[in-house]
């Protein structure tokens, strides 16, 4: 006996291998064990043991099979290989030996002789056939291989035949679900609940070849179950169900998607409800099957009830039910939620265009109160300065033409130098009194008393200069607030209402204030065709996104910036629409220490 020698056991009872592995691992052979016929033909040729103990009674290949498949091997022509069976019939052990076992062992071994009769067969002990008997043996042999070869045959064709029913079974089964399937993709933009009913449950019962099929669902009130039954003309409205009936009260015991049939129905007290009803007939093969809420409720949604005759419901139908029953419900909440989005999304289309309006007129009524407020406060003043300025302008209007005439009158002041310096004094006499009445009219639009609101001609410079004035008047612009004006623009002059380029300007200067800026700097440039006004402030720098949204109406309506971040002037929108009436254009820019605003007006 050598340690090295390796023993397989070909052995599909676990036990029994067992029992091998101890005994002879306990004699110190090294033991491989394979649980059928073609792992250990596998085994053995890659192993290469020195003995093969061999089940004669395998599945799959027999043992009288595989030892003939190792015989075939040249790499195992030195294997002994000892057959082990519990058949004792002559022609049993005859068949192994003619198959190239060199022996055989009977089953149940003995464990106090088992080591020996392997190490017998180890030390060369071979069993031989009696003389005249191996004709006999094969053809025994060969009956064998025959029978076991129609036998397996008996199983293919078997095996066949159910892999063939349950083809036909999965071709049906994906058949009745590819329908499913197109009609849940056909029913997603419905919305009519009546349609949603009818399409799912009329397919349904054609699936199903369903005689009657009723669908009762609770209602929103949550009082009762109202139902649909089929008929002739289709699915009609049938009578309502309490909540205490007892066909409900034995569908509410009943988990979602449980399918109560045939024998189990009828013997609850639900069955002689349906029969009632008419949901079922009493001869008929019925079913009733249970919608619970989707809501996380563990209450009842609704039920399906039907039957057909002399059919039983097969597994997979009560499968198919449960899976329309589920498309069915999820289609119909689907379908309310969205008509419920549809309306709430009008509702609130409905009060946003309420709320705009509603901030209009309150931008319009602030606008109104401002003005009105600025009017109290500095009209009196405005008003009793213009009419204080109105007569001594008068005045120098009528005494002016007086002493030009007198000068050119004939003898009057004879020396030529004389009357040159009258009317040099004349001329200054007119343009004094023209800024004189320049300002007048300024005052008296700004004390609402001119006509602000008819287009003239306005010269911007003079106005930027005359605003400008009243803004430091008034206190709108205080010394905190250096202004430093470029006005280099060659043409100034534009047709145009006042008040409106006056709003314009105190938009922007609210803009530039908004910072707390230390300096603010006016600037204006163009050509013969466009008027530009730039003006930039140091008041704080500001994020892109509010820049980018400065000029969109509404942008004050958006959420504030969290901390100190600097926000655009509120009254910027209204200035772009203000810019927008007389074709100009208006952008503002971020710097580093503050933002800058351009205006673009053409001029022709």
């Amino acid at each position: 006996m050598t340690a090295s020698l390796k023993i397989l056991c070909i052995e599909d009872n676990a036990m029994n291998w067992r029992l091998v592995q101890r005994l002879l691992s306990q004699a110190g052979y090294d033991m491989h064990w394979a649980e059928d016929g073609l792992k250990g033909f596998e085994a053995a040729s890659r192993l290469k043991p020195a003995l093969i103990l061999l089940d004669i009674n395998l599945p799959g290949l027999s043992g009288f099979e595989v030892a003939t498949k190792l015989r075939q091997n040249a790499d195992l022509k030195d294997t002994v290989i000892v057959a082990l069976t519990a058949k004792t019939m002559r022609s049993d052990r005859e068949t192994a030996l003619v198959t190239g076992c060199d022996g055989f062992i009977s089953k149940p071994i003995d464990p106090f002789l088992f080591v020996g009769q392997v190490e017998s067969y180890l030390g060369g002990q071979r069993d031989r056939l009696e003389q005249g008997r191996e004709g006999e043996a094969l053809r025994q042999f060969s009956q064998k291989v025959v029978a076991h070869l129609e036998a397996q045959l008996r199983e293919a064709q078997e095996g066949n035949q159910k892999l063939l029913e349950a083809q036909g079974a999965l071709e049906q089964r994906s058949n009745h679900l590819s329908r499913l399937l197109s009609l849940s993709k056909e029913i997603i933009p419905v919305r009519d609940a009546g349609e949603i009913l009818t399409r799912v449950l009329g397919q349904f019962r054609e699936e199903l070849q369903l005689d009657r099929l009723s669908a009762y669902r609770l209602h929103p009130s949550g009082a009762y179950f109202q139902g649909l039954v089929w008929g002739p003309a289709g699915f009609q409205d049938t009578a309502v169900l309490p909540l205490d009936h007892p066909l409900v009260t034995k569908a509410e015991t009943l988990p979602s998607g449980g399918v109560l049939i045939d024998a189990d129905l009828r013997q609850t007290a639900a069955w002689e409800q349906g029969i009632e009803l008419q949901l079922w007939n009493p001869r008929a093969q019925a079913f009733l099957l249970p919608l619970r809420s989707r809501s996380g409720e563990d209450r009842l949604w609704g039920f399906l009830a039907a039957d057909r005759a002399d059919r039983p419901y097969q597994p997979f139908e009560t499968e198919l039910a449960a899976l329309y029953a589920g498309t069915l419900q999820v289609s119909l909440e689907n379908a309310e939620l969205i008509a419920h989005l549809d309306e709430t999304s009008q509702a609130l289309g409905t009060s946003y265009e309420g709320l705009e309006s509603a901030y209009e007129a309150l931008k319009e009524a602030q606008r109104a109160l401002g003005a009105q407020d600025r009017k109290a406060t500095l009209g009196g003043l405005f008003l009793q300065m213009a009419q204080r300025l109105q007569v001594p302008v008068q005045t120098l209007k009528t005494e002016s033409q007086a002493l030009s005439l007198s000068i050119d009158q004939e003898g009057a002041l004879p020396p030529l130098e004389a009357r040159q310096a009258c009317h040099r004094a004349m001329e200054q006499i007119h343009r004094a009194t023209a800024q004189v009445d320049s300002l007048v009219r300024a005052l008296l639009r700004r004390a609402g008393q001119g006509e602000a609101s008819a287009p003239e001609w306005i010269h911007l410079h003079d106005l930027l200069n005359q605003e400008l004035e009243f803004l430091q008047a008034d206190g709108t612009l205080s010394e905190a607030h250096p202004l430093e004006l470029n006005l280099q623009a060659p043409r100034d002059l534009i047709y145009g209402v006042y008040t409106d380029f006056s709003e314009i300007l105190g938009h922007l200067l609210a803009h530039a204030r908004q910072g707390e800026p230390g300096r603010i700097q006016i600037r204006s440039w163009g050509g013969n065709r466009h008027f530009r006004l730039e003006l930039e402030d140091e008041g704080g720098t500001i994020s892109r996104e509010r820049v980018d949204q400065a000029f969109e109406p509404f942008s004050q309506l958006r959420p504030a910036e969290p901390g100190p971040a600097r926000q655009p002037g509120t009254e910027l929108p209204h200035c772009a629409q203000l810019l927008n009436a007389y074709g100009g254009t208006a952008h503002l820019a971020a710097t580093e220490r503050g933002t800058v605003v351009r205006i673009s007006l053409p001029m022709e």
